[in-house]
Parts: structure tokens; C-alpha cells; sequence
């Protein structure tokens, strides 16, 4: 919501090399998703699907060169396979769904991994200019990381192949020259609106001050945080990637010993990331999405190869999609009372793909993701649809803010008592494409309320405003829970009413 706030709140602006978060300078994340975001907005209008529309294009283009990045060292099959898992994956359906700015880092990092390994393998110019745009996109879709990444990963698997001569290639000098001049509109805009610090934050104290200790950013996460996050994020083909992974491990360190050549990025390109993020004193679990395109190409090149085992990763997979299928329905009947007419798609799905099951040719990699697709189809409907929707009915902020405009009500300022600015929520932002302002008892010293005044708040505030005011009036009150941080007793029917918390939308005088 903060993003999708900020890209309309840039649209208001003046120069679009300047972020702004509900008036104030931004300094945080790099400024791609906001662009990207806003021209969207600007082209087609404002609506959440839009502001969706542009990561879903980028997942698309991450697909693509996931497949084209396979291409260059195997099969047509692999490449196929590395494609669909890629696009199978939980955390492909989440970027989607909650969208921030990994995808814009994912795909263009991806394609500069693609266009700069077929540089060092056919030598034509024209790849070594496409993978350093590329770059410099992914730089600005998440920071120098976008960057590092490509680097570690590429030079691993040049010194992997006895290579190493070929990271002082002369040419490399005008990739160079083609990142910094497509980072010069970022650079300039973040000089001009910060100075020097500016520059400083962005190449260095966001990205590598989390590991250096120059950022104070810290949320205690262990050493194994993303680790854990990427189990399920990659599901449902995580415990197929973990076979692979090892096996891989095995046959470089068999590769390294006999001097045999064998294709590591995909290994290093899940390895390093991990290593390097995991080291961060600050972790937030979309992070490690990065290393998702790597996993899918690693595990689709053992799955090529495991023609024998077959039998066992179809037993594998079915038990997975059923595990993951009874999770997310086993809460949909339990929790939430579901109008019988959303399980018609679901019905309709098993139907055709169990028909499409039937009539598959005798083509084994087939028969064999059929029921996985399907399966992670159906569990992602239920999750967004039927959890995920319910869920968001008791994010308050959003409710309010559809009420002021379906109300149509008269409002100069939305003003947030007692509400948490930190946590950034910009609902009213968004919707109402307005700064908002936050307050507290200290705003009324001296004086008491002479304006007519929308104000949301909590029940505290209410009172408090009781006190402050003869005139307080109650539009609407709405239940609330922090939709990020769901507890068992909200998914308890029962116990539900004690986990959330009353909200007012106030007119005041």
C-alpha cells in the first residue's frame, strides 16, 4: 500500500526523479517500481490490478529468461521445465499478490545473467550491452544487489570452467560505461533531492551496511531466517530442489577435483545470494526470492536426468500437493464461511486437468507435472480468494477509506489520532490520492477543535477526542486486525471477536 500510495503521490509531483511518502522526502528503496508504477497508473488509471500489472509483465519477462538463461547450457526440455517451475512457485503467487520490489530486480538481474554468459560464450558486443541495461534495471529495481549478484555469480562460474581470463576482458569497460549512463537520471535525482548522502545511501549503507554494521537496521532475525523462508516459498517443488541441490553439490566438487567443466550458475546463483543475504542484520522473507529462477533451473536439470526415479517424484509431488491442498481448504471450511458458489472453479479445474491427465500422451514429464499444476492452481485460488480476501475485509484502514468515497464525504485532510506513523500504512493515501496527517493529543494544546475535521482512530483516541471536543460524531466503526500478523485465535470463529480491535472514522467540530 505505501508503494502504491507513493507512485500516485509522484504522479502529483513536479519532477519525477524526486520520491515523496505522505509529503516527506523518501530515501529507501530505489526508484523503479515507482516509475513503473506510476506510468501505469498514468496510462491505464489508478486500481489495485494495475498497480499489480506491471510486476506480473516482469514476472512474465523472468520466465522468459529463465528459459533462455537454461538454453544456453541445456536442453530445450530443461529450459521448458525450469520455466514452468519458475512460474509454479509460491513465491512467483506472492510477488503477484503482495507486490514489492523484488520482482523488479529478479527479472532484469535474470536477463543480465542470460545476455552476459552468452557474451562470454559467443563474444558478440550486443549481448554484453543488453545484460549491462539489464543491470542497471536491476540496480534500480532493488538496490546495488542487482549488481552484485550477476558479478559473484557469473565470475564463480568463469573460475569453475577455467575461465578467469576472461573477467579481464577489455569490453567489459563499455558494460561498465552502460550501467553508469542508465544510472545517471537515478544518481541525479538522488543528488539533487539529498546531496552527496544521497549516493551514499543507495551504493552503500542500504545494501552492504546491513553486513558491515554501518546501517542500524536490525530485527534479530538467525542465520538460517531465509533459509526457512525459501522452503516454502519454493514449494511445491522444494523437496525435489533439496535433492538436487545435493546432488549438484556432489558432482562440483567431483568437477573440481577431475578438472571437468560443469554449469554452476544456477548452483552459485542459489548458493551466494543465501550466504550473502543471510549475513544481513535485517531480513524480511521476500529477500531471498532473488535465488528462486537459480533453484528452478538447478532442480529442472535433475529432474531431466532422473528418468529412472520417476515413479518416485510423482509419489513425491502428489504427496505435496495434497499436504499443501489440505492446509489452505482445511482453513477455508474451518475459519471462514464460504459462499459454495467459489468452489466451482476449483471443481471445474480438477475436472479439466484430470481429463487433460487422461488423455496425455505417454510423454512422462507430462503426466508428471499435470497433477503439481493443478494442484498449486487450486491451492493459490483458495489462498487469495477465499483466505486472503476474507482476511483483508478487517484491514480498517482500506474499509475506511472505500466508505469516504462511496459516502462521497467533504474532508480538506484525513487525520490519524494516536495512530502509528511507522508503521506507514497509506491506505487513505491510495484510495483517496491525498496526503494524510498524523496526530496526536498534543496537536489540540491550547485550543480546542474549531474545523470540521475527519478523523480516524482507535478506541483510546475516540475517548480522548470525547474529551477534546462536544462534537464528535461516530460515520462508522470498523473491526479491526493487523492483517500481516494473523494469530490462531483470528482463524478461531470463535475466538475471533477477541483478536480485533474497533476502529472509528469521526467527524469532528
Amino acid at each position: 500500500m505505501q508503494y502504491a500510495s507513493m507512485s500516485r503521490e509522484l504522479l502529483r509531483g513536479e519532477n519525477f526523479l524526486h520520491l515523496f511518502d505522505n509529503g516527506k522526502a523518501y530515501l529507501d528503496k530505489p526508484p523503479m517500481i515507482f516509475w513503473m508504477t506510476a506510468l501505469f497508473f498514468k496510462i491505464i488509471g489508478v486500481s489495485e490490478f494495475v498497480y499489480r500489472l506491471p510486476s506480473i509483465i516482469f514476472s512474465l519477462f523472468a520466465i522468459y529468461s529463465t528459459f533462455q538463461l537454461s538454453l544456453l547450457f541445456y536442453s530445450k526440455n530443461v529450459a521448458k521445465i525450469a520455466a514452468l517451475i519458475l512460474a509454479s512457485c509460491e513465491a512467483f503467487f506472492i510477488m503477484n499478490a503482495d507486490v514489492r520490489t523484488d520482482i523488479y530486480m529478479i527479472a532484469p538481474m535474470v536477463a543480465g545473467i542470460w545476455q552476459l554468459s552468452a557474451y562470454f560464450k559467443y563474444q558478440q558486443i550486443k549481448n554484453l550491452i543488453l545484460g549491462s541495461i539489464a543491470i542497471s534495471f536491476a540496480m534500480m529495481g532493488k538496490g546495488p544487489i542487482g549488481l552484485v549478484i550477476p558479478v559473484i555469480v557469473i565470475g564463480a562460474d568463469l573460475i569453475i570452467r577455467n575461465n578467469i581470463h576472461q573477467i579481464f576482458d577489455r569490453n567489459l569497460i563499455l558494460g561498465l560505461l552502460v550501467i553508469l549512463s542508465f544510472l545517471s537520471p537515478m544518481s541525479y535525482g538522488l543528488f539533487t533531492q539529498f546531496g552527496v548522502y544521497g549516493l551514499e545511501f543507495f551504493y552503500w549503507k542500504q545494501s552492504f551496511g546491513r553486513i558491515t554494521g554501518d546501517s542500524n537496521w536490525s530485527n534479530d532475525t538467525g542465520p538460517f531466517y531465509l533459509l526457512n523462508v525459501f522452503l516454502y516459498a519454493f514449494l511445491p517443488w522444494t523437496f525435489l530442489f533439496v535433492w538436487a541441490f545435493v546432488e549438484r553439490t556432489r558432482n562440483i566438487i567431483n568437477a573440481l577435483k577431475s578438472s571437468s567443466h560443469l554449469e554452476s550458475i544456477s548452483y552459485f546463483g542459489f548458493l551466494i545470494p543465501l550466504v550473502i543475504l543471510s549475513l544481513s542484520n535485517y531480513k524480511l522473507p521476500h529477500y531471498i526470492y532473488c535465488v528462486v529462477p537459480f533453484a528452478s533451473i538447478l532442480t529442472a536439470s535433475k529432474i531431466d536426468q532422473w528418468h529412472e526415479k520417476y515413479k518416485l517424484i510423482f509419489f513425491v509431488q502428489n504427496v505435496v500437493s495434497i499436504l499443501m491442498l489440505a492446509l489452505v481448504y482445511g482453513i477455508i471450511i474451518y475459519s471462514f464461511s464460504i459462499n459454495v458458489n467459489l468452489f466451482i472453479l476449483p471443481v471445474l479445474t480438477i475436472i479439466g486437468f484430470t481429463i487433460l491427465f487422461s488423455n496425455s500422451s505417454n510423454d512422462v514429464d507430462t503426466r508428471l507435472f499435470i497433477p503439481t499444476i493443478a494442484a498449486t492452481i487450486l491451492f493459490n485460488y483458495g489462498l487469495n480468494l477465499c483466505i486472503l480476501k476474507q482476511i483483508l475485509n478487517y484491514q480498517a484502514p482500506v474499509q475506511a477509506a472505500k466508505y469516504i468515497l462511496e459516502q462521497d464525504l467533504n474532508y480538506d485532510t484525513i487525520y490519524l489520532y494516536n495512530e502509528n506513523e511507522k508503521a506507514k500504512s497509506r491506505s487513505f493515501n491510495f484510495y483517496l490520492d491525498t496526503d494524510t496527517k498524523h496526530i496526536d493529543d498534543t496537536y489540540f494544546d491550547g485550543f480546542t477543535i474549531q474545523d470540521s475535521m475527519l478523523v480516524y482512530t482507535d478506541e483510546k483516541g475516540y475517548n480522548e477526542l470525547l474529551e477534546l471536543s462536544n462534537n464528535v460524531n461516530i460515520l462508522k466503526t470498523f473491526m479491526s486486525t493487523r492483517v500481516s500478523k494473523i494469530t490462531i485465535n483470528f482463524l478461531n470463529p470463535n475466538t475471533r471477536l477477541k483478536s480485533l480491535k474497533k476502529k472509528y472514522l469521526l467527524r469532528c467540530a
